[in-house]
């Protein structure tokens, strides 16, 4: 009977005991979960905070806060400096401006707007570097591989890294263009045959670098350049580029000039676009050419630590990866025939100036006015 007590209270003790443990141990999940989740919510919230002005971007559509003071500062001095192309500003996170000054087409009477196409030119760089970054995350590439592994014959090549190529420290050059090349792959071909070696590995700027990277993509993936660059950029993540000849087509494009007047248009030149295989060949918006730069930065592109390697210059330069990077801020420019865009923003995407223009005069550049906007409106010194 003794024993039959011991044990009852034994089998109670050992179910309260079980019964508390079960307790305290559902409330440490349900901590820990709802830590988690809270965690989880934290980021979803702060990444929808980021997104705000990204989404305002991503709709191409003109936008003037006209209650906003720095909006109409910018737009007052964009009017003064008589500029012609499509303006973007984000001040804080959002879009403030967003519309287009000048003719997209003045023989037609067609204005530049939101939805204005331009060629980025050399802008494009980024974009080419940013496919060869996805190859070394994929771990089909490293950025110490040597030139040499895809093209042999190029002088010095075994001497040459992926990572000189995309700095532009590689003491690579070109003595001659090609004009002629039917395919991508011929451009490229053509390219490495007529590269020559400079003194030293000093920076110096030569596209041919970006046009050996864009070769080099193509043999990695088995694909042509505009393959892997449509697959990504338009089908993955939407960013509606133009290659230029669905540019020449499309009811969006607008119409190079080499005066302000308009009385100088430049001639749609499909063999000058061509050789330009991976560096300046290629038309966008400054909605969406604003949402690349955030996808960037937000790692929906590449990671991390791949951004961070693609964003980091040579010691003692600030170029890599088409863009100049400097503490604060990064900036790209660019040229060819009848245009010339700009991007200056800050390293989190949230302060920016995107002007693409239409026109390219001799002698005069929208730069230093983008420039100027983005100091005025971050404070920011900029060289």
């Amino acid at each position: 009977m003794q024993h039959q007590t011991i044990s009852a209270k034994f089998w109670r003790r050992g179910l309260l005991v079980t019964l508390v443990l079960s307790i305290v141990g559902g409330a440490s999940f349900v901590a820990v979960r709802s830590t988690a989740d809270a965690r989880v919510s934290k980021a979803l919230a702060t990444r929808a905070k980021l997104n705000d002005g990204l989404k305002a971007a991503r709709l191409d559509q003109n936008v003037f806060l006209k209650q906003d003071q720095t909006a109409v500062q910018v737009d007052q001095q964009l009017k003064a400096a008589g500029y012609i192309g499509t303006a973007l500003i984000v001040h804080h996170n959002q879009v403030i401006l967003q519309q287009g000054y000048g003719y997209a087409d003045h023989a037609k009477q067609q204005h530049n707007n939101a939805q204005s196409l331009y060629q980025i030119a050399s802008l494009q760089k980024s974009f080419t570097a940013t496919l060869i970054m996805q190859q070394v995350q994929a771990g089909k590439l490293s950025l110490d591989t040597l030139l040499s592994k895809y093209y042999p014959n190029v002088p010095g090549s075994n001497q040459v890294t992926i990572r000189q190529m995309m700095t532009m420290t590689s003491g690579l050059a070109e003595y001659i263009m090609g004009n002629k090349a039917k395919t991508e792959q011929d451009n490229v071909a053509f390219d490495a045959a007529h590269v020559r070696l400079l003194n030293s590995k000093a920076w110096a700027y030569q596209a041919v670098n970006y046009r050996l990277l864009a070769g080099i993509l193509m043999q990695v993936t088995g694909q042509s350049y505009d393959t892997v660059f449509n697959h990504v950029f338009n089908q993955q993540y939407h960013l509606n580029i133009a290659d230029y000849s669905h540019f020449l087509t499309n009811a969006h494009r607008t119409i190079g000039y080499q005066k302000a007047d308009y009385s100088a248009p430049t001639y749609d030149n499909p063999g000058l676009f061509a050789r330009e295989t991976g560096t300046g060949n290629m038309a966008m918006t400054t909605g969406k050419l604003y949402t690349y730069y955030r996808l960037l930065i937000d790692h929906q592109i590449t990671d991390k630590k791949c951004l961070e390697a693609m964003w980091t210059p040579e010691s003692g330069e600030s170029y890599s990866a088409g863009l100049y990077h400097h503490a604060s801020y990064n900036d790209g420019h660019g040229v060819i025939t009848g245009y010339e865009p700009t991007v200056v923003f800050t390293q989190n995407g949230q302060d920016a100036v995107i002007l693409l223009s239409n026109v390219l005069e001799k002698g005069h550049s929208w730069e230093p006015l983008a420039k100027t906007l983005f100091t005025e409106i971050t404070a920011i010194k900029t060289s």
